[in-house]
């Protein structure tokens, strides 16, 4: 079976989150699973340094009144045994950011979109490799599916192709005007309820959801959540429409790259048997890498965007009293709305033994946070699925978050009657529920056997891609076998 990604990020190279980590993940479980799968990136800037070998054919959009042409290229480099191939344009891509800079959203992003999905349903001819399943990723790869169509409604004679959309967050849907659907080259048919109109304006991923085959969201539990009005994001009734097309697949960790066994970035090796010296040493270094005192008493880590969705207002909120109620320290690393930066560090300033705070991403300090704190915080309004629960339960920190999406998934909560915990979880989105799991989770941890058992049964927890690529694998095969 041939599948290819398309896909606006991929990490290592080109990623904001967790959609370019899992581009960047699941097609080595797919490739071991026998899958062969490559991967449609656009070349964007902080892609221009790769080894890259240019394809002699190149590919025309057609765009109004003249062609839009681009060039195909493929990674090459011996140790990355998956294909990657980069669509260079570099009056579309080679810009700053992947969607936006410091000035906004890029006003020609539908017509980003447009190109890198249109590529997507002419790279076979480039490159003489032709999948059996467009496999698109979010917003900006939903066209493809449209595209897919319209081609085979053209070459009905041929093989047929499937699709799949997979949704990693509902809340990024690639809105625009008319006009932007004029440009697309779609054919005009497709500007439909059942298509890509919503509410009298261009929505990608909604085009996607209605042309693709097969849909997929990145939890069980999201997938469910977002055929309801609350978390639908106005899209519910579209979802519930496809729903039987609808399946929740819970997204894994690279378990190689993220073992507190080997890792350089952590000051002490983890043993996820028997992690309790080398937490401790963590733990020590963290705190002394911050100025914070208290090695004796419970650390929090947070490590995230600073934006609605992730609820840290909430924590933000209610600091004050959870450090009146408990003798926590916090850690928190992220950056995002001015307020809520401003606010963590204004309390920083505040209770400078308690609390520390970085503005910005640091891949290598989030990893000591995990590493070194007890608990992980992760309070979200909605979470598609979250991958940062999974780093700091591997790690070792337990996680306390709000049941929602693959937080409800891959937590298993703290009860009076439970025994095979593995972390907390609160169901209403507001600070007394997040207060009252912070406080009961402090309350354990004074009680060491009991936490040390629940520590040790995280970090035991498999997170690794094989089962999802298994799902992925079988999802493909139900699509091939539409007709």
């Amino acid at each position: 079976m041939k599948v290819l990604f398309v896909s606006p990020e991929i990490s290592p190279f080109a990623r904001t989150g967790g959609l370019g980590e899992v581009v960047g993940s699941l097609p080595f479980a797919l490739k071991r699973a026998g899958i062969d799968v490559r991967v449609l990136c656009p070349q964007h800037k902080c892609c221009k340094s790769l080894p890259i070998r240019i394809l002699k054919k190149e590919i025309t959009f057609k765009h109004k009144s003249k062609d839009i042409t681009s060039k195909l290229g493929v990674l090459n480099d011996k140790n990355y045994p998956i294909p990657i191939y980069f669509l260079i344009n570099d009056h579309l891509f080679d810009r700053e950011g992947i969607y936006a800079d410091q000035n906004g959203n890029y006003p020609d992003n539908s017509l980003r979109a447009f190109v890198l999905s249109h590529a997507a349903c002419e790279l076979e001819k480039v490159t003489r490799w032709k999948p059996d399943i467009l496999h698109a990723h979010d917003w900006m790869a939903a066209p493809t599916c449209g595209y897919l169509n319209a081609k085979q409604e053209k070459t009905s004679r041929l093989k047929p192709q499937g699709s799949l959309l997979t949704i990693h967050n509902l809340e990024h849907q690639g809105v625009f005007n008319h006009e932007d659907f004029l440009e697309s080259g779609l054919p005009l048919k497709y500007w439909a309820m059942n298509g890509f109109e919503h509410h009298g304006r261009l929505n990608l991923l909604k085009g996607g959801i209605q042309h693709a085959d097969k849909i997929s969201t990145v939890s069980p539990t999201y997938a469910k959540e977002i055929r309801s009005v609350k978390n639908g994001q106005n899209l519910e009734e579209c979802l519930l429409f496809r729903g039987a097309d609808l399946i929740g697949i819970l997204n894994g960790i690279d378990e190689e790259a993220w073992d507190p066994l080997t890792d350089a970035s952590i000051p002490h090796p983890i043993d996820p048997s028997a992690p309790s010296v080398g937490k401790k040493k963590c733990k020590e270094s963290i705190l002394k890498e911050f100025e914070l005192s208290f090695p004796n008493k419970p650390l929090l880590g947070v490590v995230s965007r600073l934006y609605q969705q992730k609820g840290l207002d909430l924590l933000l909120s209610a600091l004050p009293e959870i450090l009146k109620s408990t003798d926590a320290s916090f850690i928190i690393l992220g950056s995002g709305a001015e307020d809520q930066e401003k606010g963590f560090l204004d309390m920083a300033k505040t209770y400078p033994e308690k609390i520390a705070v970085k503005i910005g991403f640091d891949d290598t300090l989030a990893r000591r946070i995990f590493a070194g704190s007890d608990f992980f915080l992760m309070p979200s309004r909605f979470e598609p699925c979250g991958l940062a629960q999974q780093y700091a339960m591997r790690y070792g920190s337990v996680p306390i978050a709000r049941k929602t999406g693959g937080l409800a998934d891959t937590i298993k909560p703290r009860t009076d009657e439970s025994k095979d915990h593995t972390g907390y979880l609160f169901d209403q989105a507001d600070k007394i529920s997040l207060t009252h799991a912070i406080e009961q989770a402090c309350h354990d941890w004074r009680t060491e056997e009991f936490y040390s058992e629940m520590q040790t049964r995280t970090m035991q927890i498999s997170c690794s891609w094989e089962l999802a690529a298994q799902k992925y694998a079988q999802l493909y095969k139900w699509i091939l076998a539409k007709d």
